[in-house]
């Protein structure tokens, strides 16, 4: 046993006896663990990878060739090297990295010293430091190894030898044996560091041996290789240093393999990994796995050495194999904090995760009996001793030794006639006499006489009852009485009864079983026989009363629905898995039956194998998965490739339960094996981080001219966005490497969404045209199992307004406004005194106008009945009586401003009579007037200075008699209004010559038309083909004729 203090000669002559037997295995035959790649496919930077570390956040980085890369279970970051961009790192090659306790990440570069990320901003200090120590000079240019001490300072391994860097005080102190302080650098050059329990520094050199440091007394003890002394130090040349959990210290050399050291008596014990293979000697990492196992990486891949038995496992690249170690050369291991295992290789990293090592992968390989000899395996079966049977699709049957952990293959030979009929198995039972049945595609049914290794074949014979139904045989089942009962895919059921050493249909009656497919058999505790069909048809036969009772498992769309397991649980419930239907419940007694689907949690509808765990819990095989289903809640788990299985898609009548509670399930690519007690619900819920922000659409750099990120989105409090920003996402990912393509999310915008976003395997939340305002981004998320981070991570957002309704605009703004308004109230209230001014001006004049046309008709009118009374007085009499009713109508309208067209063509006809009297058949008056405008409001006292003027000019220069003419329109609310009188128009009239007429009458019309309706009328007088106009137009408004006085008629202009 190897103990704390030495391993015993007796078991260093064991490992030595073992190491030379070739004493690696694995843990089960065709079984290794699975490995996940990932290279600069998968955005590393380089696939050499030096060193590995993970940070307070959880993020992992990766040390590589070519820069480093941050991890976060989704995507690289990478950080390259860049000769022009002084913030860069400061040289390609990572040696080194460590994550200080504040949050700042270590480099150690090769040729470059060391740098320093702020992973906050992901700011880059370069620290080559002169030191004011005249023993040391500066940084060493290659920093190999970083560990931090209590005091937070930073203990370096470099190509000057050990070297102590306070942070704080930017100080360097390089230190030395006195011996070699001038030595050339290969001999001073420090590989690894490592400080032990007791705080004393161990020193792994490149071609000085192994040094041990007493920091508080400034003192060196080296250790170096003795040729003369096999207890010395193995090499000087060390690559790898390691303290395990019981204090003991392991030493890794170049051509001295793995060395132990004894602190009683400083001496060293060599253990030999591989002796047989020269590159095994390297060991450049080591690594504790459980407190029995140490896990080495050299350049022959990965080794767990059991430490008390020596005993090792070799992990190492396979071509055939795609997870398989990627390349045999190791350079570094990690655990995380989760536990998981990552291995930096020479072609990539990979990751081991803890749950897809507790599947085991029965894989197949050609010529090699560690390996199945087919991938595709339809049948699983346990004998008596132990061992294995598994039934493939082009092997034949594939016997695993328990003894041996050795396959056994028996195939069909062409010219054996004992030998298998057919390759391709499809189903495997085994009998009372330990013989293997086995059924299958097109071949027949085939016992295999385990003893002797040889077959006999039953073939179906058309027309013989002594014969199996069908050569095409899905399924088997040898019951507690020893019959071989047999499905086949065309001929129903057929049963082999083994005391009377002959086939039967079963049952004979055609009535009680018309089963053309029989794809699933099994008895259950009462004996009865359940025979799975298509079209979802299930069917319970008891073999003693041949009573047969029939189950439809569903009714709608069940043709292409086949029933490919009956399985019964400890509590006497059947279940029954199908190919297109998912998983059906079925209690006997009652007959009700439940069933589940894709939507009740199962990640398809074909379920092709189940079995029971001591919990109670149905474990399914699919073809998307292994399925772990509680049948008291009706939740499930879903296992895929990425937790280690043989891949998604199983195959029916592949499952087995052996007697020590394993559970085998076969599929396309091996076989699945696992003990299902050890598969347990990851409780740790994932790291939630925030890992990129985009703005409309474009990835948004930190210290960006845009301002909007001074840190990473990771270590921001409050994202300030403008409304200019009106696109934005933010990703996010779950700090849970396991399986990470199946950690899950959900989020909430508080202020904006009323319930949580649920978006499954999707990482990043999108909004667009948020609102001004306060909001609270929140994210939660789930690992593999389904085990939630409730708590999350949350980011404050504020979206700022635009300038215009931001709150200080808003207060200009309404102070602005009551500026406007009270100016504006100011010129409505001077418009208004103005208007009524105005108005009161205007109705003034109009009626100083009006009154003026008074006295002009009666000094006219008074001359003309004087001259009349002197020349006939019965005409005269007449003239008054026709004044007295046209002086009745000025006297009701004397301060009327307006009429309407009919009452003031009423009027002149008063006054035409009294012309009439006084000139008789020397006047003819017409009128032709539209009766839409009779109604039509005009200025009162408007037609007659207007027919008095065509009267008494034409008199003049008209030939008798005078025609008058008066013309009145509407159109388009446009009033015209025509009086033309025959004669010709006086040059003195034109021009306004006779001031007692146009002084009085033309000229007044005019001042009162433009009072009224300013630019809305024309007044013209003009002279044509012997007649003389006056024409006035007036254009109406919408809702009336014209602005009455008093009613602004100015404003209507």
């Amino acid at each position: 046993m190897v103990g704390i203090h030495r391993l015993s000669h007796i078991w260093f002559a064991l490992f030595l006896l073992v190491a030379m037997q070739g004493s690696g295995s694995d843990a089960e035959a065709g079984s290794q663990p699975r490995f996940i790649h990932f290279n600069s496919d998968q955005g590393l930077s380089h696939s050499k990878v030096n060193c590995i570390t993970q940070d307070s956040h959880g993020f992992l980085w990766i040390g590589t060739n070519e820069g480093l890369c941050r991890y976060d279970g989704i995507s690289f970051v990478p950080l390259r090297w860049k000769p022009v961009d002084p913030q860069g790192i400061s040289a390609p090659l990572v040696r080194a990295l460590h994550a200080d306790r504040q949050g700042r990440l270590w480099i150690g570069t090769e040729s470059g010293g060391l740098d320093c990320l702020y992973t906050s901003t992901m700011r880059i200090e370069h620290m080559a430091v002169d030191s004011t120590d005249s023993a040391a000079q500066q940084i060493g240019h290659d920093v190999n190894a970083i560990i931090e001490n209590q005091a937070g300072g930073l203990w370096l391994a470099t190509n000057r030898g050990l070297g102590h860097f306070d942070p704080v005080q930017k100080k360097y102190t390089t230190y030395l044996p006195a011996e070699l302080t001038s030595s050339p650098v290969r001999l001073i050059t420090v590989n690894v560091v490592l400080q032990d329990r007791d705080g004393i520094l161990w020193l792994g050199t490149l071609a000085s041996g192994l040094w041990r440091f007493d920091p508080r007394e400034k003192h060196f003890t080296c250790y170096r290789h003795d040729p003369r002394n096999p207890s010395s130090l193995g090499d000087n040349d060390i690559r790898s240093l390691y303290q395990d959990s019981a204090g003991r210290l392991w030493i890794g050399t170049n051509l001295g393999g793995l060395n132990l050291y004894h602190p009683a008596d400083r001496s060293f014990e060599h253990i030999a990994i591989n002796p047989n293979n020269p590159e095994s000697t390297t060991i450049r990492a080591l690594l504790e796995d459980g407190p029995d196992h140490l896990l080495l990486g050299n350049r022959s891949g990965m080794y767990r050495l059991h430490l008390r038995t020596g005993v090792y496992e070799r992990y190492e690249h396979d071509p055939n194999d795609p997870q398989a170690l990627s390349h045999n050369s190791v350079q570094y291991l990690y655990r995380d904090f989760d536990g998981d295992l990552w291995i930096g290789t020479r072609d990539g990293l990979n990751y081991l995760n803890q749950q897809s090592n507790l599947f085991d992968h029965i894989q197949a390989r050609s010529n090699d009996n560690r390996f199945l000899n087919n991938k595709v395996v339809y049948a699983l079966l346990q004998d008596r001793r132990g061992d294995i049977w598994f039934g493939t699709e082009e092997g034949g049957i594939n016997r695993l030794r328990h003894d041996t952990g050795r396959f056994t293959y028996y195939k069909h030979e062409p010219n054996n006639p004992r030998s298998l009929s057919a390759n391709n198995i499809k189903a495997l039972v085994i009998d009372r006499k330990g013989d293997i049945w086995a059924g299958t595609f097109r071949g027949g049914l085939n016992v295999l006489h385990v003893r002797s290794g040889q077959c006999t074949l039953y073939r179906h014979t058309p027309g013989a009852a002594n014969s199996p139904p069908s050569d095409d045989i899905l399924t088997l089942l040898a019951d507690r009485e020893g019959d071989i009962w047999i499905g086949t895919t065309d001929a129903g059921l057929g049963v082999y009864n083994h005391r009377a050493d002959r086939f039967e249909r079963w049952p004979t009656d055609d009535h009680v079983c018309r089963y053309t497919l029989i794809s699933a058999l099994m008895q259950d505790r009462g004996g009865a026989i359940w025979i799975g069909s298509d079209h979802g048809r299930l069917g319970r036969l008891d073999k003693k009363t041949r009573a047969f009772e029939e189950y439809r498992l569903i009714e709608q769309n069940a043709l292409a629905v086949e029933v490919r397991v009956v399985f019964q649980d400890r509590a006497g419930e059947i279940w029954a898995g199908t190919l297109g239907a998912g998983l059906f419940h079925l209690q006997p007694e009652s007959g009700q039956i439940r069933r589940y689907s894709e939507r009740d949690g199962l990640p398809g509808n074909v379920v092709y194998g189940i079995l029971e765990d001591d919990q109670g819990r149905l474990w399914l095989s699919t073809t998307e998965g292994l399925v772990r289903f509680d049948p008291a809640y009706g939740q499930s788990i879903t296992f895929t490739k990425e937790n280690g299985l043989q891949s998604n898609q199983f195959c029916y009548n592949a499952y087995l339960k052996s007697r020590d509670g394993k559970m085998y399930f076969g599929g396309i690519n091996g076989v699945t094996a696992f003990s299902p007690q050890r598969i347990k619900q990851k409780e740790k819920s994932p790291a939630v981080v925030l890992t990129g922000l985009r703005v409309n659409n474009k990835p948004v750099q930190i210290g960006a001219e845009d301002g909007l990120l001074k840190k990473t989105i990771t270590d921001t409090d409050h994202l300030r966005l403008s409304h200019r920003h009106s696109v934005f996402s933010i990703e996010f990912a779950a700090l849970n490497y396991a399986v990470s393509s199946k950690n899950r999310y959900q989020y909430k915008m508080e202020g904006f969404d009323l319930d949580w976003n649920d978006i499954g395997h999707q990482h990043v939340a999108t909004y667009t045209n948020l609102n001004p305002g306060e909001y609270t981004l929140r994210v939660k998320a789930a690992n593999c199992d389904g085990v939630w981070n409730e708590t999350g991570t949350s980011l404050r957002i504020t979206i700022t307004p635009p300038m215009w309704k931001t709150w200080w605009a808003k207060i200009i703004g309404l102070l602005l406004l009551g500026f406007i308004v009270k100016h504006v109230i100011d010129y409505q209230n001077q418009k208004k005194n103005f208007f009524k001014a105005t108005s009161l001006a205007n109705l003034a004049q109009l009626k100083l106008l009006r009154y003026q046309m008074n006295p002009h008709f009666l000094f006219n009118a008074h001359n003309s009945i004087r001259s009349m009374i002197l020349i006939d007085k019965e005409r005269a009499w007449q003239m008054i009586t026709e004044m007295s009713e046209f002086f009745r109508y000025t006297l009701l309208n004397f301060n009327k401003l307006e009429d309407t067209l009919n009452e003031e063509i009423g009027a002149v006809n008063n006054y035409l009579h009294i012309e009439k009297i006084r000139y008789r058949d020397s006047l003819e008056v017409s009128f032709q007037i539209d009766e839409a405008a009779r109604n039509c409001q005009v200025p009162s006292f408007l037609f007659q200075p207007l027919i008095e003027n065509a009267i008494k000019y034409g008199m003049r220069t008209s030939p008798m008699p005078l025609r008058v003419k008066v013309l009145i329109t509407i159109h388009d609310r446009l009033l015209s209004i025509d009086v033309s009188n025959t004669g010709r128009l006086l040059e003195k009239e034109y021009e306004g010559g006779d001031p007692e007429v146009h002084g009085t009458s033309l000229d007044n019309i005019r001042q009162r038309l433009e009072i009224m309706f300013k630019n809305r009328y024309e007044f013209r007088l003009h002279e044509e083909s012997g007649w003389v106009h006056a024409q006035i137009r007036i254009r109406y408004d919408q809702e009336r004729g014209f602005a009455a006085p008093g009613e602004e008629p100015a404003a209507r202009g």
